[in-house]
């Protein structure tokens, strides 16, 4: 089944934040603190579209409903996101890789920057990554350090999209669509990284 995909270009603003799963104790004798990490995180957005008019209004507001409120999943091309990459075609390089790096080739002559985004997956088993490090291509070769930690070990040569990187989405709640004067529309929500 294809994921349907949110119109980008009626996207006004976005609040991105990566959440974890992370519990802190601090001592009320000693003030020594102590923190379990529980090894969850995902992505949480707020999102607000543009103001809309007729059609335009009319489709987002299908598009949402037809989701059934925190039931569906959609992917989301953050238009916060610009990479500066150009002439690469990265891939990863070799299967079984976990954790917060992963080692690639296919890379042309620029990489990724510390702050960049990819993605890995398509449809449903999209996964967004935010670049912690500058990477720097030797002979099309690098390794990228990012967040959050690899859920799934990707395959080898599998590709990461650096160019529109995207993140599979669920609502958080039903989403209300205002809609006023003549025939506009004002849409505000949340939603979190379906994983």
């Amino acid at each position: 089944m294809t994921v349907p995909v949110l119109p980008v270009p009626l996207v006004k603003s976005v609040t991105r934040s990566l959440a974890a799963s992370v519990t802190a104790v601090q001592s009320p004798f000693t003030g020594s603190r102590q923190v379990q990490d529980w090894g969850g995180e995902w992505w949480l957005y707020d999102i607000e579209m543009a103001l809309m008019q007729g059609r335009n209004g009319q489709r987002v507001a299908a598009f949402l409903a037809q989701l059934g409120g925190v039931r569906g999943t959609f992917l989301f091309a953050d238009p916060s996101i610009r990479n500066t990459v150009v002439g690469a075609t990265p891939l990863v390089n070799g299967g079984g890789q976990s954790g917060n790096s992963l080692v690639t080739d296919g890379w042309g002559s620029a990489g990724l920057k510390a702050g960049d985004f990819f993605s890995l997956g398509t449809d449903s088993a999209t996964r967004l990554y935010q670049v912690t490090a500058d990477v720097t291509p030797v002979a099309g070769a690098a390794t990228v350090q990012f967040v959050p930690r690899l859920r799934s070990a990707p395959a080898d040569n599998a590709p990461l999209a650096v160019v529109a990187p995207q993140v599979l989405l669920s609502l958080t709640a039903p989403v209300p669509v205002q809609i006023y004067g003549a025939d506009k529309y004002t849409v505000r929500f949340s939603a979190r990284e379906a994983i």
